[in-house]
């Protein structure tokens, strides 16, 4: 997924000098190409995000559209003070690509996983927040954030994600149907979308028709369309790779508290209110965590059946 975001602002750079690439001392697949062919667009800031921020804001602020690139951890959280009040609070175009979403880095433990970025950028003013599910996404958005000003934080994985077997096209702002359904609605976001599909095929089996709609941008949130899944479903769900608090889920929540629709199941699923204690695969993390395609549709027949 990454190639295909670095790969788009690679294209576009080329052809417009006012498209500028930072990076957090992090390979990537096209380093030497940005170094030799746009030596004054390309910067290694080295580990320094909080520095790479600020930097950031100040091209912005000359006329550039900016790219900062690093793990999620750091390019969020360490810097955050500088994304608030550089980026934020002057609505720059600063666009912020963080890589190993969710539980991706899990065999480096609790410090390099991200599950706590989607509420932390969500409530920022100005800041818009985009988690596509694959590469063919990832590419589209990426290609669509260069006419979106303001500031934009990208929620990728780390790579290798498998393309999807019949293309589509996604537009920002806007959930993505996947899957027709006449019983539930599955509302994800990110890569954990194939556990979604995953949960989706067990619950056939036991006679629940599972809509399942991704939600690749999650600020601004198509709220016209979860309204309307929530009026015409008898449940809806959320998943996503991050903690239930602050992302995906809350943010559903939000709008299912203020539709006044009564008797509406919901049940958000995500990693819960904890700081990770194993380290390994992020298969292995999901399992562990019940957000696994098995642990989803068992847990939505058993909402089912106590309503």
């Amino acid at each position: 997924m990454r190639f295909a975001v670095i790969n788009t602002i690679y294209e576009s750079a080329l052809k417009n000098k006012d498209i500028c690439f930072l990076t957090g001392d992090l390979g990537h697949v096209f380093p030497e190409e940005f170094r030799k062919n746009l030596p004054y667009q390309y910067f290694n800031m080295g580990i320094a995000e909080q520095n790479m921020l600020g930097v950031a804001a100040g091209l912005a602020l000359s006329g550039k559209k900016v790219y900062v690139y690093s793990i999620i951890p750091f390019v969020t959280l360490r810097a955050l003070e500088q994304i608030k009040v550089d980026v934020c609070y002057q609505n720059l175009d600063v666009n912020i690509v963080g890589i190993g979403s969710g539980l991706v880095y899990g065999t480096y433990g609790n410090t390099h996983c991200a599950i706590e970025d989607i509420g932390v950028m969500r409530v920022l003013p100005n800041m818009k927040v985009i988690s596509p599910a694959n590469p063919l996404e990832a590419q589209q958005l990426a290609q669509q954030s260069l006419n979106i000003k303001g500031p934009t934080y990208f929620r990728i994985g780390r790579g290798k994600e498998p393309m999807p077997l019949n293309p589509y096209r996604v537009t920002f702002g806007k959930g993505h149907l996947v899957r027709k359904g006449k019983d539930i609605t599955i509302f994800a976001t990110g890569t954990i979308l194939t556990e979604a599909e995953k949960a989706a095929d067990l619950l056939t089996g036991n006679h629940i028709s599972a809509e399942i709609i991704n939600i690749h941008t999650i600020k601004p949130i198509d709220q016209k369309l979860i309204i309307d899944r929530i009026k015409n479903r008898k449940a809806v769900f959320s998943l996503e790779e991050h903690n239930v608090i602050g992302g995906l889920g809350a943010a559903i929540a939000e709008i299912v508290s203020e539709s006044g629709h009564p008797g509406i199941i919901f049940k958000r699923f995500g990693v819960n209110d904890t700081y990770l204690k194993e380290i390994g695969q992020q298969s292995y993390l999901r399992n562990r965590h019940k957000i696994d395609g098995n642990s989803i549709a068992l847990s939505i027949i058993n909402s089912l059946k106590t309503h």
